[in-house]
């Protein structure tokens, strides 16, 4: 790409705002679309003024029509005209020249809509006065007294009536090779500003570049520096109206994408009217990668695709129709593991939960499990929490884990837990646990899965011990984890376990001796 041209995109950029994209431009006569060069008919006054009147359509939200009364509408005068005696074209104000915009080559209805986009990216910042007028109750409002050259038209604040896209206005304009048109009447085409929103997933993989088999990565940990936070990774991604990646939507289309110590982060976009979107990966600038382009940041090189990586997919098209949540999931696919990326496995933790009599059920009880890395011999394990993580009853949550890039095998331990990690104590537990175990982890086996069951208690049960607990297969052949933490309950079915019958019994026992010696003695005396 050439340097001017990055540079243009830089500006667009730096300054976009807000603007309503990919609806219908203002249903305005073929002749406001004007040419290069008009050749000036014997009508044409060079000193005329003019004016532009707007009427807004009416917009459906549900069973009614919107109010279309008090819509601020603005206008900017963008260029200016130049009349040789023979012809006239317009010249676009000097400020606005770095958006690329040709106001002389408005010849269709998508340049216009688009031209128009790309100059409210900028106008705020141009130094470009404008005027700004509300509508009447009919959804009608005219600027008069105009001078002549192009305007920019664009809404500032839909009210209740909903939104139009913004659009150029010639004045004058040729209405059939004959005459000159100076006042201009156009009518928009509005829609209900209730929107929709975009969900975007970025995930970290690793490519082998001789098997194409897909390793999903790690990205470190974010640290402190300066009293600033720095991520581990940081990406970005930006929000288009067309696909070259050159209109920018609204002034919030750049999003942050920051990974600490994790696989994938996800980022939202909330507000965005029905339409067709292209989203790119992008600079710090907001300068848009060709999707599927390698490129390189921080030593670390990678090219961005849609989907989860397994593909070459640069279908970057999202379409929001009838106020959709949408979602896009799109990959860094790196073919070098970066120095300071690990390699993480994906483990599933299944949690059952069953009433007394084995049925699936629900309760207020939270149920929490830890992970382990489990190092060392049989008879000397150590264990290294990898993460608690908060079960989801009778679903499915999963927990990455880090893996050896030698292929090497990790051996990971899982155990019920409360949220502080502390191992539950069976005793004083409302329910019989089964499934804790193991699971072994590697490059070449990067899925696990492990049930944990957790069923209630009867009233017998209760008071029995763990010893006397009925266990599974998986139980038996477990490592537990060799850890000091003291046992807590999570449930609230625990209490004091001291056997008080018991030392009421002895108490009793021992009063009789008692009073029994007494009256001996006094026998004897």
């Amino acid at each position: 790409m050439k340097k001017e041209e990055q540079l243009m995109k830089s500006i667009i950029i730096k300054y976009s705002k807000y603007i309503l994209t990919l609806l219908a431009v203002a249903a305005m006569a073929v002749g406001l679309l004007m040419p290069a060069q008009i050749k000036a008919a014997d009508s044409y006054n060079k000193d005329k003024k003019g004016s532009i009147t707007i009427n807004l359509d009416d917009v459906k939200q549900g069973d009614s029509i919107t109010n279309k009364a008090n819509v601020s509408i603005s206008i900017y005068q963008v260029a200016s005209i130049s009349h040789d005696g023979v012809n006239i074209s317009f010249d676009i104000v000097s400020s606005l020249k770095s958006t690329g915009v040709d106001v002389n080559d408005i010849t269709t209805s998508d340049k216009n809509l688009n031209s128009a986009k790309k100059l409210t990216t900028v106008i705020d910042n141009s130094g470009i006065s404008s005027v700004t007028k509300k509508t009447d109750s009919n959804g009608k409002v005219s600027f008069t007294d105009l001078a002549q050259g192009m305007y920019l038209v664009e809404e500032k604040d839909s009210a209740s009536y909903g939104m139009f896209s913004p659009f150029l206005v010639a004045i004058p304009y040729m209405e059939d090779g004959q005459n000159w048109i100076y006042d201009v009447e156009t009518y928009t085409k509005g829609v209900s500003n209730q929107q929709g929103s975009l969900e975007v997933t970025k995930a970290l993989v690793y490519m082998d570049p001789e098997t194409g088999k897909i390793y999903n990565l790690q990205a470190p940990k974010s640290y402190e520096e300066n009293g600033e936070t720095v991520p581990g990774a940081r990406y970005y991604v930006g929000l288009f109206c067309d696909a070259e990646g050159t209109i920018p939507y609204g002034k919030n289309y750049l999003k942050t994408i920051d990974f600490n110590g994790s696989h994938s982060e996800t980022i939202k976009y909330d507000n965005l009217p029905d339409g067709i979107y292209y989203l790119f990966e992008t600079d710090e600038n907001g300068v848009p990668y060709a999707m599927g382009e390698t490129h390189t940041e921080k030593d670390r090189t990678y090219k961005c695709v849609v989907g989860d990586g397994s593909g070459d997919s640069a279908d970057n098209k999202v379409q929001l129709q009838g106020r959709p949540q949408g979602k896009m999931n799109i990959s860094n696919v790196f073919t070098i593991i970066p120095d300071d990326f690990v390699v993480v496995a994906e483990l599933t933790i299944e949690k059952k939960v069953l009433d007394q009599n084995g049925q699936q059920t629900t309760t207020n009880d939270t149920f929490y499990a830890s992970v382990y890395k489990q190092t060392g011999s049989d008879d000397n394990v150590e264990n290294e929490l990898i993460q608690t993580v908060q079960l989801q009853q009778n679903g499915k949550v999963t927990v990455p884990v880090r893996v050896e890039k030698d292929g090497s095998t990790t051996k990971v331990y899982i155990e019920e837990t409360d949220a502080d990690g502390n191992t539950i104590d069976p005793d004083n537990f409302a329910y019989k646990i089964s499934g804790e175990g193991n699971v072994e982890l590697s490059m070449e086996q990067q899925t696990g899965t492990i049930t944990l069951t957790n069923r209630e208690k009867g009233d017998e049960e209760e008071e029995t011990t763990s010893s006397e607990e009925e266990t599974t297969s998986t139980e038996k052949e477990k490592t537990p984890p060799n850890n000091n933490k003291k046992k807590k309950s999570k449930s609230g079915k625990t209490g004091d376990t001291t056997p008080i019958l018991t030392w009421i019994i002895i108490g009793v026992a021992a009063a009789v001796v008692i009073i029994f010696l007494v009256v001996r003695r006094r026998k004897s005396e």
